[in-house]
C-alpha cells in the first residue's frame, strides 16, 4: 500500500511539475494574444490577409506575439535595452530574495548563459555550513549566500574573510539535493568532495 501511495505521489508531483509550466505558458500566451488581437486584426486587414482561411486571426496574433518577443529579446541584449534590463534587475528585482541565484540557474539550464556555478564552500557558522560564494570583495573578503533547508532559495548573506572559507568540489545540485532531503543521504554526496 505504501509503495502504491508513493508511486501515486511521485506521479502527481511529476505531473504537476511537468504540467504547471506548460499551463502557465499557455495562459500567458493566451493573455498576450488577447492584448495584441486588435493590432493584429488591423495588420491582417492592411496586409490583405483578412479573408485568408489558413492564417486565422488567432494564428496571426500568435505570430505577432512571437515576433514581438524576438524584437524584445534583441533589444534587451543591446544598448539601451541592456541598460534598462540591468537597471530593473539592480533596482527592482533584487528586492526579491534569491532572484539572482534563481535567474542564473534557469539561464544555465536553458542554455542562455554558460555554465558558471557559484562555488560551493564551507563557512564557520555554528560548525561548518554549506554556502555559495556570490561575490568577491576587494579587501580579501567574500560575500556568501548560506541557503536554508529544505528551501535552498532562501537563506542569508554573510561576509567572510577569504581565508576562513573552505572550498569544496560540491555543486549547486549537490547542495539542493541535500537541502531537499534535510541531509539524509549526504554521506554519498559528500564522499571525496572536500
Amino acid at each position: 500500500m505504501k509503495k502504491l501511495l508513493s508511486l501515486g505521489g511521485t506521479l502527481v508531483k511529476g505531473g504537476i511539475f511537468f504540467l504547471l509550466p506548460l499551463v502557465l505558458f499557455v495562459v500567458i500566451l493566451e493573455k498576450a494574444v488577447q492584448i495584441i488581437r486588435p493590432l493584429s486584426d488591423l495588420m491582417r486587414k492592411s496586409l490583405g490577409l483578412a479573408n485568408n482561411q489558413v492564417i486565422t486571426p488567432f494564428i496571426f496574433s500568435v505570430l505577432v506575439v512571437l515576433f514581438c518577443c524576438l524584437i524584445a529579446g534583441i533589444i534587451a541584449k543591446r544598448g539601451l535595452g541592456k541598460k534598462m534590463m540591468s537597471w530593473i534587475e539592480n533596482n527592482v528585482l533584487v528586492l526579491f530574495p534569491g532572484y539572482k541565484l534563481i535567474k542564473t540557474t534557469f539561464e544555465q539550464r536553458a542554455g542562455i548563459r554558460e555554465n558558471h556555478d557559484f562555488p560551493v564552500v564551507l563557512v564557520p557558522i555554528d560548525g561548518w555550513m554549506l554556502a555559495y560564494i556570490v561575490e568577491e570583495l576587494e579587501d580579501n573578503q567574500v560575500v556568501v549566500f548560506v541557503p536554508s533547508a529544505p528551501d535552498s532559495w532562501s537563506g542569508n548573506l554573510v561576509i567572510f574573510d577569504r581565508e576562513k572559507v573552505k572550498h569544496t568540489k560540491l555543486t549547486k545540485a549537490d547542495v539542493s539535493k541535500m537541502s531537499r532531503t534535510l541531509g539524509v543521504g549526504s554521506r554519498e554526496i559528500l564522499k571525496e568532495k572536500f
